[in-house]
């Protein structure tokens, strides 16, 4: 049974229409628009590093393995800074340990894998009398006197530390820290953004600010006595302090903690004088939570530029319209639309990400587009001598199949970038479609029942200032209807075909990636990127590092066979064009060898004896995080120029290959070995490896849940999974024959940027094909011709290579970020070419107009409507170039062209294209 458009509008007219459910529907649409507004409001921020990461690429399942005993990725570096001199003095070493402290107990720090000079896990070895030394780079009974800052000196040389931990020129120092994903005690995901505030306060601040805020109850909250003070920062609390709660702890006389937290209309504050203001002392932070919460701080502009969108798009619709009515009732649709998205978006769990903030807009943007379609209509048919009900009914009869489609199409494409197997993409693709499912209910049902109600005080005022505006165009829609004549048009495609071909081959140089030093999110001159740039011209390591592990059989850290290859891989690697630094186990083998024979340089080898090796390691603690327990992986740090495409791509091809070259070498040395074996074990190793990261997500969903420690160790699944972890370790211990050292690329932020580059790259492609079958089905079911399937797409397909040259000239990298605009823009594009063609095709095919006539009278009625669109939307994000947020400004810069030239294909290629395709029936 075939199912018309007719049937479609037969059932759903009396919902709408009929005269008791049009009361329900707007009672209904009432209740749900207050029920979500009260979602709406309760939606957070949602920052979370996972979800920036293909979990599923084999260099995570590396990361997430190794994550326990290594760290993460999510590293971050607070550099101290002297302007001049060196730091071996009482001032910068006090600043350092203070620093050092406060990051150290900032909620969310992973303390294990937190380092500076001051830390127990930074140490030096020696040779002494008697054999090795080993100890602290600054003694535990530091004390500020020139004997103990020379001793720190010579410890910091023995540590070989200058260019690591210590600027190359000695005047600064760094403090490199992580951040755990999960709160080990309660399993909740941590706060980023908070994260990066109070490193932002509690370390920059407390050497930049002049001011320190005390913050004081105003009354006795016992055991908290009235005027105590209960917190304290180095940042001017700002008008949201009423809102903000703060954290207060106080040791009680029988020595128990009290903790509590203190909203800001309890406190008031006090300023004092800043005892630690040092402005000798430039302080330098970087990492990704950082980047977060950069991010985050922008959004009070994002929420300007939201807002400035709102306005000059109602002043554009009332300038357009002629009445502020008719302008306030599309903009008020598309605002509730919104508030449905982030009230949908918080009933189903999700909260708002940073990097999503360009959603909202095109929400905003598709529903305003549709919108005026309805409104131009609808005023049409009124000065035709309609009433508003009856005028609201002819357009919704007129618009509503159409527009489906238009919108059915945004949804499908929208949710075929959910392909993309990181978690912040699919939360952006659920994001947008939840947004234009709202868009469907309030404009496909609030915008008619509405209209249905709304009438024109003054018709007849309102009919003359109407046909002046329409009349005032008739020239110009008869100019533009040229574009159908043959000649025209043959030479607007041919035009297009020449554009068409160079940015086919312009696109390939288009990077996949980063395309720029620092962090593309924030403009090259912001703080953050200017930290970036002063840490890395101190120092050898930076914010981008690779670690490959080294995985062999538990021990062999004492087998110069195991080492060899380790120290021939670092060799290579550090000699590797875009690596700027690398150090691993065998370098603190070598120093320790080199010192072991009076520094000379002909002892700075890996020593071929085992037993020799036994006595230079024993002073290589697991807490150096250069091995794990049993020593059956060993981390290779990675310090690179910068974490471009290009930089990242070479690198880890290099790696790749290096791996495998020494295996090559391996199997011919070691004849006994074989390929098969060698790789079944390395399955059972990597097995085991996912067991335990398994074990370890089970543990903190059930602490997330608020399980008992001892109701965790008694449930089932974490039973039975330890007794596989022990069945799989047996079975690893009976592998006795030797294998190559496996080099398992995977963890560091440059490890993460690899995986996510590699994924981007792949699901590009299949993408934007699901986007454009989803189109292609969906217009040859409703229209049931090739001719509209290539008059609405071919201008479409243009466009998005227009949009893939355009990035590879203004160096846009596709990444995580940008991919999703290729594809929405896309999705957004084809409601130009369907309203056109839906028109132009009704007039042609069924009243049998000429081409030329029919599409003025198309232009006149709907194509007005699409340039003011588009015109209206690319002004609407044309503020975002103006952003402190780099990658909104690209998003807009490629959101303004993409908005801009759908519009111009659908305006002039697609009649272009029906002058040959498009034909009258006899």
């Amino acid at each position: 049974m075939r199912v018309t458009a007719k049937d479609v509008l037969r059932w759903i007219e009396p919902l709408i229409y009929g005269r008791h459910s049009r009361r329900a529907c707007v009672a209904l649409l009432l209740i749900v628009t207050a029920g979500l507004l009260g979602q709406a409001v309760q939606i957070r921020p949602d920052a979370d590093f996972e979800k920036t990461i293909p979990l599923d690429h084999p260099y995570m399942q590396v990361f997430r393995q190794y994550q326990a005993e290594f760290g993460g990725a999510n590293t971050v570096l607070i550099s101290l800074q002297q302007d001049k001199g060196d730091i071996y003095n009482e001032q910068f070493l006090t600043a350092l340990k203070q620093a050092t402290e406060e990051v150290t107990f900032v909620h969310g720090i992973d303390r294990a894998h937190t380092s500076s000079i001051f830390t127990r896990n930074v140490r030096f070895i020696e040779v002494v009398d008697g054999g090795f030394a080993a100890g602290d780079v600054v003694p535990a009974n530091y004390s500020p006197t020139p004997e103990m800052f020379g001793l720190v000196r010579s410890n910091v040389g023995k540590a070989g530390l200058v260019g690591n931990l210590v600027s190359r020129d000695q005047s600064g120092a760094l403090i490199a820290t992580e951040v755990v994903e999960n709160d080990p005690l309660t399993g909740k995901k941590t706060d980023l953004v908070q994260v990066a505030h109070d490193l932002e306060d509690r370390v920059r601040g407390r050497y930049a600010s002049q001011t320190k805020y005390l913050y004081r109850l105003k009354a006795a909250a016992p055991p908290f006595e009235a005027n105590e003070v209960v917190a304290e920062s180095f940042s001017a609390p700002g008008w949201l302090h009423s809102f903000k709660h703060y954290a207060a702890s106080k040791t009680l006389p029988d020595e128990s903690q009290i903790q509590r937290d203190f909203s800001g209309r309890e406190l008031k504050v006090e300023q004092v004088k800043n005892p630690d203001y040092n402005p000798a002392i430039a302080v330098h932070i970087i990492g990704f939570t950082k980047v977060i919460g950069d991010v985050s701080d922008a959004s009070l502009q994002v929420m300007m530029f939201f807002a400035l969108t709102v306005i000059g798009t109602m002043l554009a619709l009332w300038w357009y319209l002629g009445s502020l009515r008719l302008a306030l009732l599309p903009l008020g649709c598309s605002l509730v639309a919104v508030i449905w998205e982030f009230g949908l978006l918080h009933l189903f769990g999700y909260g708002i990400d940073p990097f999503a903030i360009m959603v909202p807009f095109l929400v905003l943007a598709v529903s305003t587009s549709h919108g005026v379609q309805y409104v131009n209509t609808w005023a049409d048919q009124v000065i035709g001598g309609q009433n508003g009900f009856d005028a609201s009914l002819a357009t919704f009869r007129r618009l509503f199949i159409p527009g489906s489609i238009a919108l059915l199409t945004n949804v499908a494409g929208f949710l075929t970038i959910s392909l993309v197997p990181i978690g912040s993409i699919r939360d952006m693709s659920a994001n947008a479609c939840l947004g234009m499912l709202a868009v469907i209910v309030t404009n496909k049902i609030m915008m008619p029942v509405w209209l249905s109600y709304l009438g024109v005080t003054n018709v007849d005022a309102f009919r003359s200032k109407r046909i002046a505006r329409i009349n005032a165009g008739d020239k110009y829609w008869r100019f533009l209807s040229g574009v159908t004549e043959k000649p025209v048009a043959i030479t607007l495609i041919t035009l297009s075909l020449i554009v068409l071909s160079v940015s086919w081959f312009v696109q390939d140089r288009r990077i996949i990636g980063d395309a720029q030093l620092g962090v593309p999110e924030l403009r090259p001159d912001s703080v953050y990127n200017k930290d970036v740039a002063d840490i890395a011209s101190n120092y050898s390591i930076g914010a981008d590092i690779l670690k490959i592990i080294a995985e062999d059989d538990a021990g062999n850290c004492v087998q110069y066979r195991t080492l060899e290859q380790i120290d021939q891989f670092i060799w290579h690697m550090r000699n590797t064009e875009g690596v700027t630094s690398a150090r691993g186990f065998t370098s603190a083998t070598r120093q320790a060898y080199q010192g072991m024979s009076e520094m000379n340089p002909k002892f700075g080898v890996v020593p071929r004896n085992s037993n020799v090796l036994v006595l230079v390691n024993r002073g290589i603690a697991t807490n150096t995080g250069l091995l794990n327990f049993d020593c059956s992986a060993m981390p290779l740090f990675f310090f690179t120029a910068n974490h471009k495409a290009g930089t990242i791509e070479h690198v880890i091809d290099t790696a790749k290959r290096l791996n495998q070259s020494n295996a090559e070498d391996f199997y011919k040395t070691y004849p006994d070995s074989n390929p098969a074996y060698c790789a079944e074990k390395k399955a059972l190793r990597d097995g085991l490896g996912q067991r335990h990261v398994q074990q370890d997500h089970l543990t903190a969903k059930l602490r997330a849940d608020g399980v008992s420690e001892d109701a965790i160790a008694a449930d089932k699944r974490i039973v039975d999974g330890f007794a596989a972890i022990e069945t799989d370790k047996a079975k690893l211990a009976d592998q006795t024959k030797a294998c190559p050292v496996n080099f398992a690329i995977g963890t560091g932020n440059v490890g993460v940027m690899a995986a996510t580059n590699e994924v981007v790259e792949s699901k590009e492609l299949p993408v934007i094909l699901w986007v454009y079958a989803v189109i292609i089905v969906l217009v040859l079911t409703s229209y049931r011709s090739f001719a509209a399937l290539l008059v609405i797409c071919i201008p479409l397909f243009m466009v998005s290579i227009f949009a893939n040259a355009l990035m590879a000239v203004l160096g846009i990298g596709l990444k995580v970020a940008t991919l999703p605009v290729v594809a929405l823009a896309v999705g957004i594009g084809v409601d130009y070419g369907i309203y056109i063609y839906d028109l132009l095709q009704d007039k042609v095919l069924r009243e049998g107009k000429p081409l030329r006539e029919a599409y003025t009278e198309t232009l006149r009625q709907t194509g007005k409507a699409v340039i003011f669109t588009g015109i209206c939307l690319a002004g609407g994000v044309f503020a975002w170039l103006f952003s402190g947020l780099q990658f909104q400004r690209d998003m807009g810069l490629l959101l303004v062209f993409m908005f801009t030239a759908n519009m111009l294909g659908a305006v002039l290629l697609s009649p272009a294209y029906c002058r040959f395709l498009l034909r009258r029936k006899s």
